[in-house]
């Protein structure tokens, strides 16, 4: 079974992630990411159909 949730590796992970976007914007260089909503979207969009499925499956639980 797999747990979902958010703690201290997610939390580090977006300041990590919001301090490489502003240091590559600050520089003008091209973000190693997708660079439109629609890439983040299909992105989050993936781990969602993920997870709904393992969510019908009972192999998925939530936790804080």
């Amino acid at each position: 079974m797999d747990h979902i949730g958010i703690g201290l590796t997610e939390i580090e992970a977006s300041g990590v992630g919001l301090f490489t976007g502003l240091v590559y914007s600050w520089l003008r260089a091209p973000i190693p990411a997708p660079n439109v909503l629609g890439g983040i979207l299909a992105i989050w969009g993936t781990f969602a159909g993920l997870v709904i499925v393992q969510l019908f499956q009972h192999h998925v639980v939530f936790f804080v």
